[in-house]
C-alpha cells in the first residue's frame, strides 16, 4: 500500500438534485459507474448546498465561508482575489492544483473572458496553478469567452452550437425568443463537441500527461445537468419509452415536462460515463488505489416540482444534493443519514490529505463520519439566498422566507434580489410527514410554537455563522519620552 498522500479529484456539477442518481432512485436514472462508486465509498443522503445559486455556493464550498462572512450572495457577487480557501492550502502544502471545466468564481458577464491572463490570475490567487474554464452550457452565445468557445471556433462548429443553444430564451435572450430552458432538445452536433465531453476529454487528457512527482488536486466542473436541457440522443433513448415519475405539487405540468425530465436524466447518464471513463484511466495509470473521489453539485433543480425549474428556492429539489466520497481511508459500502453541507468538502479534504485548513474556514470536517467512527455531523442545515435564510433538523424546515413566495418588484431574484431588506413570506413544513413540502405550516396557529422554535435555532444559528474579522496588533504602548 502506497504511504505518499492521496490525490484528490473532485467532481462538482452543476444543478443535480440529490434524486437523479441511481443509488436515490432505484434505477430510475441510470448511473452504473456513480453507482459502482458508491458502493466502494460513503453515500450521504442528507447533503445540502450553502446557498441555491451557482456563485455563492461555489464561493462557500471554495474560501470555507457562509455568504453573510464573504459578501457573497448572489451570482453578481466574488470573491476577493486572494481570499483564503481549501485550494491555496492544498498548494501551500506541495499539491499541483488545477481546475478544468466550469468553476463560477467570477461572475458571467457579457464581456467575460476566462482564457485571459487576468482570469488565470485571479484564478491563481485562489489557489490553482492551472485553469482549464469553462462558461455555462451556452453562455458564449452571449458574449462569454471560455476554453470551450474557443474549442468550437477551432472546429469551425461555433455558429453551430449557437444556433443549437438558441433554440431556448435565456434572460439575456430577446424577450420572446426560445423555449423554456427545461424543454428537452436533444443534441445535434457531434458528439465530441459537446461540453461535457469537452470537459471530460480535458480531465482524460491531464491525467494521462501528469508526470510531477507531486500530488495533485484536480477539480473537475462539468456544467451538466444544469438546463438547457441538451442530451446526447443515444442517452435520451434509454429514457424516451419510459414512464416518468411526476413532479411534487404540479397539479398542471406542461407537456412537455416529462420528456425535459428524461432529457435531464440522459445529461446525469452522460456525466456518469465519464465518471467511470476517470476512474478506469485512474486506475490504468495506478493512481486509483491512491485517490479520493469525490461527487457532489453546488445545488439542485426544481424539475417542476411546485411548477418551479432551476433554483433560488429552499424547496428539496433545489437546496439538496447528491454527495459520495470514495477512496484511502473512506469506509466503503457505508449510507449516512447524517445532515451535513457543502461548505464541509474543503475542511475535509484537508483533514484527509494532511493538510492544515485556513483559520477562517468554517465547514466541520466529514472525516469522522467517512471512517465511521461517528455516525452524528451536525445538528442543523443553513442556507441562504439573498435576504431569505433557510434552517432545518432532522424533521423540520424552516424557510426565513421562501423566495418564490416574494411578490415585490424585487429585479431577478437569482442575480440581484437584495440582502438588507426583510425577508419574503415564510414556510414551514415538517419533512417527515410531508417530504414533499406540500402543507406550509407557517400561518397555522397549531404550529406556533413550532414556528418559534425553528426560529431560536435559526437565530442560533446566524450567530454562529457571524465570523469576526481577522485584526493586527497595534503594538505595545509606550510612554512618551521627552528628548533631554
Amino acid at each position: 500500500m502506497t504511504t505518499q498522500r492521496p490525490n484528490v479529484v473532485f467532481i462538482l456539477v452543476d444543478q443535480q438534485r440529490w434524486d437523479f442518481i441511481g443509488y436515490e432512485s432505484n434505477g430510475v436514472t441510470f448511473t452504473p459507474h456513480l453507482d459502482a462508486l458508491a458502493r466502494t465509498g460513503t453515500i450521504f443522503h442528507s447533503a445540502y448546498c450553502t446557498a441555491p445559486l451557482c456563485c455563492p455556493s461555489r464561493a462557500a464550498i471554495a474560501s470555507g465561508r457562509y455568504g453573510m462572512s464573504s459578501g457573497c450572495f448572489t451570482n453578481l457577487h466574488e470573491l476577493p482575489p486572494g481570499t483564503p480557501s481549501f485550494v491555496s492550502q492544498l498548494r501551500r502544502s506541495g499539491y499541483r492544483t488545477c481546475a478544468i471545466g466550469k468553476t463560477h468564481m467570477q461572475i458571467h458577464a457579457y464581456n467575460a473572458d476566462y482564457t485571459s491572463e487576468a482570469h488565470r490570475r485571479y484564478m491563481n490567487s485562489l489557489g490553482w496553478d492551472e485553469i482549464c474554464e469553462t462558461s455555462g452550457d451556452d453562455m458564449f452565445r452571449h458574449g462569454i469567452r471560455c476554453s470551450y468557445s474557443d474549442f468550437l471556433l477551432e472546429r469551425g462548429a461555433l455558429d453551430d452550437a449557437v444556433d443549437y443553444y438558441s433554440q431556448w430564451h435565456y434572460f439575456m435572450s430577446p424577450p420572446g425568443q426560445g423555449d423554456p430552458a427545461f424543454v428537452c432538445h436533444p443534441w445535434t452536433l457531434a458528439e465530441a463537441l459537446h461540453p461535457t465531453a469537452f470537459v471530460g476529454d480535458r480531465v482524460l487528457d491531464w491525467l494521462r500527461c501528469y508526470d510531477r512527482a507531486q500530488p495533485f488536486f484536480l477539480q473537475v466542473g462539468i456544467s451538466a445537468p444544469h438546463s438547457p436541457i441538451s442530451p446526447l440522443p443515444a442517452h435520451f433513448d434509454l429514457y424516451r419509452d419510459r414512464p416518468e415519475t411526476d413532479a411534487w405539487g404540479n397539479a398542471a405540468p406542461p407537456d412537455w415536462l416529462a420528456d425535459g425530465r428524461r432529457g435531464y436524466r440522459a445529461m446525469i447518464t452522460h456525466i456518469d460515463e465519464y465518471v467511470g471513463r476517470i476512474r478506469d484511466c485512474l486506475a490504468e495509470l495506478g493512481m486509483l488505489e491512491n485517490t479520493i473521489l469525490v461527487y457532489t453539485a453546488d445545488h439542485g433543480e426544481m424539475a417542476g416540482d411546485h411548477q418551479l425549474f432551476a433554483k433560488t428556492t429552499f424547496f428539496e429539489g433545489s437546496a439538496r444534493v447528491p454527495m459520495l466520497w470514495s477512496g484511502p481511508g473512506i469506509r466503503p459500502g457505508q449510507q449516512s443519514d447524517a445532515l451535513v453541507e457543502v461548505i464541509d468538502v474543503g475542511k475535509t479534504i484537508c483533514e484527509l490529505t494532511g493538510v492544515e485548513p485556513h483559520a477562517l474556514d468554517q465547514g466541520r470536517s466529514l472525516a469522522p463520519l467517512l471512517t465511521g467512527t461517528q455516525t452524528t455531523h451536525r445538528e442543523t442545515i443553513y442556507c441562504e439566498m439573498g435576504c431569505d435564510r433557510m434552517l432545518r433538523d432532522e424533521r423540520y424546515k424552516l424557510c426565513w422566507g421562501e423566495p418564490t413566495f416574494d411578490t415585490r418588484r424585487l429585479g431577478r431574484l437569482h442575480l440581484d434580489k437584495p440582502v438588507n431588506i426583510p425577508p419574503s413570506p415564510p414556510g414551514l413544513y415538517d419533512l417527515r410527514e410531508d417530504p414533499h413540502e406540500l402543507n406550509n405550516l407557517a400561518s397555522d396557529p397549531a404550529a406556533r410554537s413550532l414556528l418559534q422554535t425553528m426560529q431560536a435555532k435559526l437565530l442560533t444559528r446566524i450567530n454562529e455563522n457571524t465570523q469576526t474579522q481577522p485584526f493586527k496588533s497595534r503594538g505595545e504602548y509606550r510612554p512618551l519620552t521627552r528628548p533631554a
